[in-house]
């Protein structure tokens, strides 16, 4: 189970839809900070501030070669996210089951009393 603390920087990180952004470009691989700038078509400082709260979350990693800054997700660091979503998503899951077999049970008790 996460910690509270994994848990709310994941969901902090993913609450913006410019970091989310971010996010999809970099599923496909490390890119420089130059061309996610250009793909967002947003400044350079705008898009390191995004990507200082990203890396500040643990879900993304810069590396620099030369003048090049490059990042990377991190592997497996959006699972406190996850398995919040998916515990909830079993609840809920759960509770709606129970609430249509209990309309179900009292359409069919109505239909013939």
């Amino acid at each position: 189970m996460p910690t509270d603390a994994a848990l709310d920087a994941a969901a902090t990180a993913v609450a913006n839809p410019a970091r989310r952004q971010l996010i999809e470009h970099l599923t496909a691989g490390p890119t420089s900070v130059s061309t996610l700038a250009e793909l967002l078509e947003v400044t350079l400082p705008a898009v390191l501030k995004q990507l200082g709260i990203l890396e500040r979350a643990g879900i993304v990693t810069r590396h620099k070669t030369g003048r090049v800054v490059t990042v990377a997700l991190v592997p497996g660091s959006l699972a406190p996210l996850q398995e919040w979503a998916l515990r909830t998503q079993l609840f809920w899951t759960g509770q709606l089951d129970w609430f249509a077999a209990h309309v179900e049970r009292h359409q069919f008790e109505g239909e013939f009393s």
